[in-house]
């Protein structure tokens, strides 16, 4: 497995436990898209940036992050990792159970791996209405 991608994934998990937007957007690359469960594509550092500011203000997270698999292919990589720890919702001052399958698409950008795409969606099914 590419360890530099390795650890880009571990800083980014890092940076979402820390609750740190700084730290998140400094490693996506130049043009990135996230795409968030329940969400419109955020496209564009500005709208990558404000994305996390939203999750950060809405929870705090404590998650670990699982490589499953890495495949570069040239300059850009796809990675599959799953996560799972909880998640503190903080206006409701409550623990849930924090599960997702996440698909992460990198691209080599002046010599150094960067997250360029990344999704996910949650293994925890949701409640019952």
């Amino acid at each position: 497995m590419n360890q530099d991608i390795v650890n880009v994934i571990k800083a980014y998990e890092k940076s979402l436990n820390a609750s740190e937007t700084a730290a998140a957007l400094e490693l996506y690359g130049e043009d990135p898209i996230f795409m968030p469960q329940y969400s419109a594509a955020l496209s564009g550092r500005e709208a990558v940036k404000a994305g996390y500011d939203y999750v950060f203000n809405t929870l705090k997270l404590n998650v670990t992050f699982t490589v499953h698999e890495v495949v570069e292919m040239g300059e850009l990589a796809y990675v599959r990792t799953t996560s799972a720890g909880q998640t503190e919702i903080l206006a409701k001052k409550t623990t849930v159970k924090e599960g997702n399958n996440e698909l992460f698409i990198f691209r080599k950008e002046r010599g150094q791996w960067k997250i360029h795409r990344y999704l996910f969606a949650s293994t925890n099914p949701p409640a019952t209405i």
